[in-house]
């Protein structure tokens, strides 16, 4: 049922709580096969909360975004040169762009929607810092610099999926609640979001 619910491999899900009882994180009580946490975790559920929040904003957030325009809705943040997916809803069509897409996937920071709106929220210099170390060539970083001015300027990023058969737009969010970098992410079939991009871009910006 553990497994089931997190979308992971049963063999997986018993390493992890395998691992996690080993350390106490958790207990078990094997007459009712239940799992429960234990007091260790109070410390990490008290900075849980101090990083993003007791309120369940976030689902809402995505929740509300997603049954507003029906696409696939994405929470992304920074992990080195990439962006990981930490949440999201609506895998209702089969493109293979999006059937993918899972909790813990990670895309390149440079070439997507998602990087791209994250790296709108850093200073010139440090983007090409993580330019070079995701080596893009040096003949690029100034095409990379006014593409990220022009996204400041509108507030949202967008382009299409490596295979092209999808289009993205994502917004970073703002930072003053949150200690750790986070983007909005919306994606969905060419012809459904790349000709609605002022009204899915304001749709962002009204939920965020």
């Amino acid at each position: 049922e553990i497994a089931r619910r997190l979308d992971l491999h049963p063999s997986t899900a018993n390493q992890l709580l395998k691992t996690m009882v080993d350390s106490a994180h958790l207990t078990f009580e094997a007459v009712s096969k239940t799992y429960l946490p234990s007091p260790r975790l109070v410390r990490f559920g008290g900075w849980m909360v101090d990083t993003y929040g007791g309120d369940a904003r976030l689902l809402r957030l995505i929740q509300q975004v997603q049954s507003a325009s029906d696409e696939v809705v994405t929470l992304t943040t920074p992990n080195d040169i990439y962006m990981q997916v930490v949440d999201l809803l609506g895998t209702d069509f089969g493109a293979a762009d999006v059937a993918g897409a899972e909790r813990g996937l990670r895309v390149s920071m440079f070439g997507s929607a998602i990087g791209a709106a994250y790296l709108s929220t850093l200073p010139d210099k440090e983007i090409l810092r993580l330019a070079d170390r995701a080596r893009v060539p040096a003949s690029e970083h100034e095409a990379v610099l006014k593409r990220i001015a022009r996204i400041r300027q509108e507030g949202y990023a967008d382009g299409p999926s490596s295979h092209g058969s999808i289009w993205s737009l994502a917004a970073p969010l703002p930072g003053k609640d949150l200690t750790v970098p986070l983007v909005l992410g919306l994606a969905g079939p060419v012809e459904r979001v790349r000709n609605h991009l002022p009204e899915l871009g304001a749709l962002l910006w009204k939920c965020i």
